[in-house]
């Protein structure tokens, strides 16, 4: 006999007590009670959907104003390199969106190699496509200059192009052009810019992007510094190549580059002005009719 069939037997007709489960209490919820569960919920789902909506467009405006390199955008380049993240340029006065490239060189920034390449540039009503200068009118000084080692221009189209208030050591410039103008003066202690110590630089490339303009701008009186700022195949269908406050060592531009408003070889297109200053000048720039479009 297995011992449940034991316990069995032993219990036989025996009752068993069973203590009887507590009655739970009958709640009765009026109109009353039923308004004020019908406020709290409403409460919670419209907070919820007021949190969610906060996240979802806290997540967009991150994700909106997180710019890399070289997308448009305002980049600060300081002593210690480009900084991480750039910041929305403004918008224009009609209230379109600025797709601007502006670089903006901080007091002794220093940077081995700035090389701009197939970008193509150009929007209705910018006065310049390429501006490489000073941000402000007040950014002055004796050292308050842009010093490069070696500049070079090749394969580029602008409608017009002008230098001035710069000094270069040699200046060469074999451009074709729809008329120029070339009045640098000629001062025998303008020195090269030798900028070879690569240590504490950087270096920032913009290849194969498509943007309204590019600035290069140095933003304090000390200046910064550049060993090698090329221009290859830099395309502008509207708007100015221009350049000023800079100290060039080398500054070449080839016939490569075309530079041209259709305005005919007696109104110059490119102007180098006489307040550029270089110790050598080797011109070649060839005038011939280019509209640059």
């Amino acid at each position: 006999m297995t011992l449940f069939e034991k316990i069995a037997r032993m219990i036989g007709d025996r009752n068993i007590p069973v203590p009887a489960l507590p009655s739970l209490p009958r709640f009765r919820v009026s109109m009353a009670q039923k308004n004020v569960t019908f406020i709290v919920a409403l409460t919670i789902a419209v907070s919820g959907a007021a949190v969610a909506v906060g996240l979802y467009f806290a997540v967009k405006d991150v994700a909106s104003s997180t710019y890399n390199w070289p997308e448009p955008a305002e980049y600060q380049v300081t002593e210690a390199g480009l900084q991480t993240m750039g910041k929305k340029n403004k918008d224009y006065p009609d209230g379109t969106e600025s797709q601007t490239l502006s670089i903006r060189l901080a007091d002794g920034a220093r940077i081995s190699n700035l090389s701009i390449s197939g970008t193509d540039l150009g929007r209705a009503g910018i006065a310049r496509a390429l501006d490489i200068s000073p941000l402000t009118e007040a950014v002055t000084g004796a050292t308050a200059y842009l010093f490069v080692g070696n500049l070079t221009m090749t394969g580029s189209a602008f409608p017009t192009l002008k230098m001035e208030q710069s000094e270069v050591g040699t200046l060469t410039t074999g451009l074709l052009c729809d008329g120029h103008t070339m009045s640098a003066t000629i001062k025998n202690s303008i020195p090269d810019q030798v900028l070879t110590s690569k240590r504490l630089s950087s270096e920032y490339s913009v290849s194969d992007s498509v943007v309204d303009r590019i600035q290069i701008h140095i933003t304090g009186t000390s200046g910064a510094y550049i060993d090698q700022l090329t221009l290859s195949d830099v395309q502008a269908w509207n708007g100015e190549a221009y350049l000023s406050r800079l100290k060039v060592g080398q500054l070449t531009m080839n016939n490569t580059s075309k530079i041209g408003d259709g305005s005919g070889v007696d109104s110059a297109s490119c102007y180098f002005d006489s307040s550029v200053l270089a110790r050598n000048v080797v011109n070649t720039i060839q005038d011939k009719p280019i509209k640059v479009q």
